[in-house]
């Protein structure tokens, strides 16, 4: 082959290598959960203040209402409970709220609010990982180039419950993105909705923002998995 046919060759194959890597990451940056946004959408009609209180709630519907607790053999049947709980006093806090839409999937539940955000209660450690078990929706659901539900273009984000180190009490309940393993940014609500740092984290890191999503429906390929009870961690 001739030399500068092969190295157009080369340089050509570099160049649309290069530029399918830009396009997936411009594509990935797009699907990233923004902060602002998840702040703004959670604003309205005080829906943060709801969601924290409505785990408050839970935790003390578990921590009083269950005595015979001191005999559970596996966490995650407080885990669980929360879970249920939590769920259940958000629905029922956010009953009035015309932008709010309960999801029922999979042996789960999330919440999509102003055709913008989908969210998920979830108990997380200190460091605001959450235990899933390793199934196809647990996975996917961090990672942000990837469709879920149908529901493309949303901004996916926990709310995550952590538990002091004696787990004998609430020490953070905040609101978390993540790129699988990665923790993207966080903020702590608190009663009044506010939000106060207190758990000693990583900064997070400088995200774009990318405009309003908004619901695309179609069809996607069911996902078929196996559901255990301590994936309601």
């Amino acid at each position: 082959m001739h030399k500068f046919t092969h190295n157009y060759i080369l340089i050509s194959g570099n160049v649309e290598s290069t530029v399918a890597a830009q396009k997936a990451m411009m594509e990935l940056s797009m699907s990233m959960p923004d902060e602002e946004t998840v702040r703004r959408v959670l604003s309205v009609n005080d829906r943060g203040t709801a969601c924290r209180r409505a785990v408050e709630e839970a935790w003390k519907t578990v921590k009083e209402g269950y005595p015979e607790k001191v005999s559970w053999r596996r966490k995650s049947t407080r885990a669980a409970l929360m879970w249920e709980h939590s769920v259940n006093n958000v629905v029922d806090a956010l009953d009035g709220d015309k932008g709010v839409h309960v999801v029922s999937h999979h042996d789960t539940i999330s919440f999509v609010f102003d055709e913008t955000v989908f969210l998920r209660f979830k108990k997380a450690s200190i460091d605001l990982q959450t235990n899933n078990y390793p199934t196809l929706l647990a996975l996917f659901f961090h990672q942000h180039e990837e469709d879920l539900f149908g529901y493309e273009g949303l901004h996916r984000v926990e709310i995550a419950h952590v538990l002091n180190r004696f787990e004998t009490d609430l020490d953070w309940v905040g609101v978390v993105a993540r790129q699988k393993r990665q923790v993207l940014w966080h903020f702590e609500l608190d009663s009044g909705g506010a939000a106060i740092e207190r758990l000693p984290l990583p900064l997070p890191l400088p995200m774009p923002i990318s405009p309003a999503g908004e619901r695309v429906l179609r069809p996607t390929k069911p996902v078929v998995e196996e559901t255990r009870e301590d994936e309601k961690e």
